[in-house]
């Protein structure tokens, strides 16, 4: 019973961030009355109340005892490097709808920072696939995808990539990936990618570098990741170690 309830309880909090997002509501945007809120939503009046709590606790919206509900800050993309999720899953998980654009697929000759990860020389060609990761319409992602020639990534079934690279990765192998290695850093945003997330030039950005590996330590794929900082945010958890 517990079980359900709570996955009610989420149900309602993402129809509500859902329908902040859809209809474009920013910081100060008052909702609807909690009776119209909860017919939208088809839900009991109790657990919208339960998910108003939880939203007000985090930060995105602000009640006014007499007066109404308001947002406080539009709902952010929080992404946590501590374990892996698919980007799909972290951007529905808000209320948005992900999305992927395809920039361009194919070989190419990799970067000297590519090729030390990869373990290729500059002149070998690899598999290089650019997209933009969506939120609703706003770019809120770039990346760039980077696979090491012991898979052959241009035969990998792109048609049905649903933006989870470890399954499409791990039916593409005969060894089981084994881990994820990540770096994260500030960055200004190159001229190249601007026009993606649709940012100005040298616009601070969260930058990304993330290895994947087998567990014969083999590296499988180096991805460059642009997060747009105006609605995405990363997070980390660091284990306090005492004597």
């Amino acid at each position: 019973m517990n079980i359900h309830t709570h996955t009610r309880l989420q149900q309602v909090k993402s129809g509500l961030l859902n329908y902040i997002s859809q209809n474009q509501l920013g910081r100060n945007a008052q909702l609807p009355a909690e009776a119209a809120i909860a017919k939208i939503l088809g839900t009991s009046r109790n657990t919208l109340r339960e998910a108003y709590i939880s939203l007000e606790s985090e930060g995105i919206i602000i009640r006014k005892h007499g007066i109404g509900t308001f947002i406080a800050q539009p709902p952010l993309i929080r992404d946590s490097l501590n374990d892996f999720a698919p980007f799909a899953q972290i951007i529905q998980k808000v209320g948005y709808t992900p999305n992927f654009k395809t920039i361009s697929a194919g070989l190419s000759q990799p970067s000297a920072d590519v090729s030390n990860v990869i373990n290729s020389t500059v002149e070998q060609e690899i598999y290089c696939v650019k997209r933009i990761v969506l939120a609703d319409q706003q770019a809120a992602i770039y990346v760039e995808d980077y696979f090491s020639p012991i898979i052959n990534a241009g035969n990998l079934n792109w048609q049905i990539f649903d933006g989870n690279m470890v399954d499409l990765l791990a039916t593409a192998l005969d060894t089981r990936l084994h881990q994820i290695q990540s770096s994260i850093r500030a960055t200004a945003l190159p001229s190249k990618i601007s026009q993606y997330l649709s940012l100005a030039t040298g616009t601070p950005v969260l930058s990304v570098r993330s290895t994947i590996y087998t567990v014969e330590n083999q590296v499988v794929s180096y991805s460059k990741i642009y997060f747009n900082s105006d609605i995405v945010e990363l997070n980390i958890v660091r284990t306090i170690r005492t004597n």
